[in-house]
């Protein structure tokens, strides 16, 4: 682990950690000791997920330390996203970080978690809780009843994600459901889709306390839609003559009930799971036809409205007032109670006793508490103004139902010479859902995704206050990408631009598509391609089918058309990822923006190296919410035109999270490629981190840029290499003796590098973490570290070939260019690794002591004796050995210190460097690569570099150094996550309360 102290606090992170991530890690810490929100955008690749995890973990278990004898209720962490997808990566991170030991969970729908046969086979998520629910109240769930038993034993279980506790609750017979809730009480994090946190109804249901707890949302480029989701609600007609059926059909099953001889139950099957109890349903008849009478009464008053009249929709208090006329009980145990019951009575008796699954009484229900919300106590909320929220940020929209036949002859309409109605009521402004949750007394609120730009409209949006907010650049190279915007088509006859008209234009079809086909002859591996939405893809393909177009593209690469159902979408991508591995020629996916290949997936290296974006994602401008949404921005800022602007942000946002496909971790490489005229005078809506990239090109300098672009990068055979995500493969971690603590200043985070005196220091005083601050090292350190760590071997002689003159490195002066030019010096590194690359000088110098004096003998005498073509291929295979085998940083240093010793061969402290880098790198875990080396010492120091490393792996001192510092922290971590353990006042040294960022207040 790589420890950074940032504002005070020591953060552990697994990697070396690169600048975007310090300053990510330094805003996050901030708004955690200030107690304030904070939005941070940071490109996708950059590490954010880890970054975020170990700085508010870190800051956490600080917290408990410093207040292990204070009666406040523990903070949690509670980190939401927008899928459970998204969340089993974030749980796989999590145990990837050095905090990996405090307490979590991971909260879902019956969906993922129930393991009953009975519940799990049905289809409807709303069946399967009032079934659930059912078979507790009778006491009909094994599993439940076995978790009551083994509560004392879940509580104890390790950190898992939601198929781990599957796995586990099937094994050990409990419900993974309700283990999930009982571990969220004692956890430090939990885990949980968006919809648990935004709506207030999830939250009561799920119990969920939000009070001092640090609130994160990832991948949070969607709250906006989520917010006003959450806050909206849809009822008709039909729904409310379906709650009247429902509730006749209870009310005779009772009125049959008491009049049979054992009015306690009715049998109507030898299973005991079909048996009926009256006492079941919690409510009395007289409730029920009480409330009969008021759900009649809603379907009275709504056939009376009249339907909206144009698109400007009526104010929510419509809504509200309805309800309210009808004499609904808004109480937490009121209405909401008895149909929510009623509801869970019926549908676990369907099929036997009720053809229907009483599913209208959860939608009544659901749309009261929406209205009317209450929080997670019960009590409602917004009880000081919430008739003037009702007003102003909701609308209420009344249209007629579609002619149906069969839900007409369903309805037992009271007023049947009127046609049903749907009552829309929407929320429009996403504020509302966010102050509603700041309310209840969080301590921060987080917002964090790659594409939240522009920050200023995102911050007006939600309503609430975000003083801390971080905008990354992303962390590649420029020759990493190739982004173009092409305004016409191939032959530059047709310009492309997918407006409405001309998207069904047949010569644009045509045009479009023989330049689709001609730019994916110089992309190798996978494209997306993005268009606006299905309907076009469907009348494109099918006029490329119609003149052979398609076939072309398919013997190209095989197109794969995105499905929508969600059976057919899983099967599509596996046999996408197979012709990635086995068809050279790659393939090709036509997805729509906004949809399920947008975001979620990680489509990495060859499995995407280019995205293609066709036409703007614009909404549809005629749908009736879009224009009361923009109609209420009009009137909320009357100047700016702010619906317009509204309109033109949430389509870009959408292109920009599908750029963000092509570039996955710090070494991927691809192109983004724009066809539409628009995105000329539409740069600065395009994410800030690609605007440097991007350039205006016609076909011809497409294809040339294409064809050049992927070239270079297959010859420098970055596709052969393995690689990874970034916070896998890319911060490796070094020895011990190479680790600074670096110190975080409000101004810089720097940080610090090995200096010259560690190197030259013995093995044993160098074993451990060496924690200083940049202050303690000298300039003259860092100046000279600096130097050996750019000036590598390769870089050297690559620049001398290239430019007759090795590039100096002298005049870096921050650890910000420091990494800029690590960057850069990776891609020469790869550059020349290339066969026609290898430097004429440094492959011979890798040869044996014996090989090179042969060499400068012949040199001396003007002549010269190239290796053999086999040494040439064994000395690339070691170089590629050692580069793999060091720690990130370490390879650099080791050409520059192997070539000054092949130089001058009798200098001890050269040669003195030059053994305690590959005693400490290699002597431990690569010791035959160790040995392979020795052949490449100085016959003088030949012996004495073969017992350092016999010294080093005999030592006992070291490992017993390392055991100590690692129990250590250990009996620190465990005393943390042990209630039943006081820790000792002596291992804590709180600091003055004054002074204390973790204090309670």
């Amino acid at each position: 682990m790589h420890p950074y102290l940032i504002d005070g606090l020591t953060v552990l992170f697994p990697f070396e950690a690169y600048q975007c991530q310090l300053d990510y890690m330094k805003a996050v810490v901030e708004c955690l000791i200030k107690g304030q929100n904070g939005i941070l955008e940071s490109p996708t690749g950059t590490g954010k997920t880890l970054s975020l995890l170990c700085a508010s973990l870190a800051w956490l278990e600080q917290y408990k330390i410093h207040n292990l004898d204070s009666n406040e209720a523990p903070i949690q962490i509670i980190y939401a996203s927008r899928t459970h997808s998204q969340l089993s990566q974030v749980v796989k991170e999590f145990k990837s970080t050095d905090y990996n030991r405090m307490k979590i969970t991971v909260l879902g729908s019956r969906d993922q978690l129930c393991i009953h046969p009975e519940v799990k086979s049905l289809e409807n998520s709303s069946d399967k809780i009032s079934v659930c629910r059912e078979k507790i109240h009778r006491k009909a769930c094994l599993f439940y009843r076995n978790f009551e038993i083994s509560k004392p034993d879940i509580v104890k279980l390790p950190s898992m994600d939601i198929e781990d506790l599957v796995k586990t609750g099937i094994q050990k017979k409990f419900c993974p459901y309700f283990a999930a809730r009982e571990l969220k009480e004692k956890a430090d994090i939990i885990f949980m889709p968006y919809n648990y946190l935004l709506d207030a109804k999830a939250r009561r249901i799920h119990k969920i306390n939000v009070r001092k707890s640090i609130v994160i949302f990832d991948e949070a480029h969607n709250i906006e839609q989520q917010c006003e989701d959450a806050a909206s609600v849809m009822i008709s007609s039909l729904d409310l003559a379906a709650c009247l059926d429902d509730t006749t059909k209870v009310m005779q099953w009772m009125i049959n009930s008491k009049s049979s001889e054992d009015s306690s139950t009715i049998s109507t099957d030898d299973n005991e799971e079909n048996n009926i109890n009256t006492n079941a349903l919690t409510i009395t008849q007289d409730q029920i036809s009480n409330l009969k009478l008021k759900i009649m009464k809603l379907e009275e008053l709504l056939d009376e409205m009249k339907t909206t009249k144009g698109n400007i929709p009526s104010p929510g208090d419509v809504a509200f007032k309805w309800l309210k006329n009808a004499e609904i009980d808004f109480t937490a145990q009121g209405d909401i109670q008895q149909l929510q019951d009623i509801n869970q009575f019926m549908t676990a008796r369907s099929g036997s006793i009720f053809r229907s699954n009483g599913q209208s009484l959860l939608k009544l229900a659901e749309f009261i508490e929406t209205v009317h919300p209450l929080d997670e106590n019960g009590q409602p909320c917004f009880t000081f103004d919430m008739d003037a929220q009702r007003k102003s940020v909701f609308k209420v929209y009344i249209e007629e139902e579609n002619n149906n036949n069969n839900n007409e002859q369903q309805r037992p309409s009271i007023i049947i010479s009127k046609r049903p109605k749907k009552l829309h009521y929407w929320c429009l402004s996403p504020g509302f859902s966010m102050r509603q949750l700041c309310m209840q007394n969080t301590r921060s609120i987080l917002l964090t995704s790659g594409t939240l730009s522009p920050i200023d409209s995102f911050k007006t949006q939600l309503a609430i206050p975000f003083d801390i907010v971080i905008q990354n650049d992303h962390i590649i190279e420029k020759n990493q990408l190739f982004a173009a915007i092409l305004p016409r088509a191939a032959g530059n006859k047709h310009i492309l631009t997918s407006v409405y008209k001309t998207r069904q234009n047949p010569e644009y079809q045509e045009a479009l598509g023989q330049t689709l086909h001609n730019v994916i002859k110089n992309i190798p591996g996978g494209v997306l391609v993005f268009f606006p939405c299905y309907k076009m893809i469907d009348e494109v393909v099918a006029t490329w089918k119609n003149n052979a177009t398609f076939e072309i593209m398919n013997q190209r690469k095989r197109v794969i058309i995105e499905q929508r159902n969600k059976t057919k979408f899983e099967n599509q991508m596996k046999e996408f990822n197979t012709i990635i591995e086995n068809d050279q020629r790659g393939a090709m996916l036509f997805a729509v923006a906004r949809g399920k290949l947008s975001e979620g997936i990680d489509f990495s290296d060859k499995t995407c190296r280019a995205v293609i974006i066709i036409g703007i994602p614009f909404a549809p401008h005629h749908d009736r919410r879009v224009i009361a949404k923009r109609h209420y921005l009009d009137e909320m800022n009357r100047r700016n035109k702010a619906g317009d602007i509204w309109y033109n942000q949430q389509a870009f946002r959408a292109i920009n999270q599908c750029v963000g496909r092509v570039i996955r971790h710090r070494r991927d490489y691809g192109a983004v490629l724009f066809f539409d005229q628009r995105f000329g005078d539409n740069i600065d809506k395009l994410s800030k981190w690609l605007h440097p990239y991007i350039h205006t090109v016609d076909f011809t300098g497409m294809m040339k840029g294409l064809k050049n672009f992927f070239t270079e990068k297959s010859s420098n055979s970055i596709d052969q290499q393995t690689t990874h995500p970034i916070q896998q493969a890319f911060f490796p971690s070094v020895t011990h003796s190479t680790i600074m603590m670096t110190n975080i200043t409000s101004k810089s985070i720097n940080h610090t590098v090995l200096s010259e005196d560690i190197l030259q220091t013995t093995l044993k005083q160098s074993i451990g973490y060496t924690v200083k601050s940049t202050e303690q090292i000298s300039s003259d350190n860092i100046r000279n570290e600096t130097n050996i760590v750019h000036k590598s071997l390769f870089d050297a002689i690559s620049s001398t070939q290239r430019n007759g003159n090795t590039i100096s490195m002298q005049n870096i002066e921050s650890d910000d260019k420091q990494r800029d030019f690590d960057a850069m010096l990776e891609l020469k590194r790869r550059e020349a690794a290339r066969t026609d690359s290898l430097s004429k000088k440094f492959l011979p110098m890798m040869g044996t002591f014996e090989e090179t004096s042969s060499i400068s003998n012949n040199n001396n005498n003007n002549s010269t004796l190239p290796l053999s073509t086999t040494k040439v291929s064994e000395y690339r295979e070691l170089l590629c050995r050692l580069k793999t085998a060091m720690p990130h940083g370490v390879y650099p240093r080791f050409t520059h210190m192997l070539q000054d010793h092949k130089t001058h061969k009798t200098d001890r402290t050269i040669f003195l460097k030059l053994q305690t880098l590959l005693v400490e790198s290699l002597a431990k875990d690569h010791h035959e690569l160790f040995m392979d080396m020795a052949r490449h010492i100085s016959s003088s120091f030949r012996q004495e570099y073969i017992q350092a490393g016999q010294n080093y792996c005999l030592s006992t001192s070291t490992i017993e150094i390392q055991q100590t510092n690692e129990n250590r922290i250990n009996n620190k971590r465990k005393d943390l996550s042990s209630n039943d353990v006081e820790t000792s006042q002596a291992k804590i040294v709180k600091t003055n309360h004054s002074n204390n960022p973790f204090r309670c207040t």
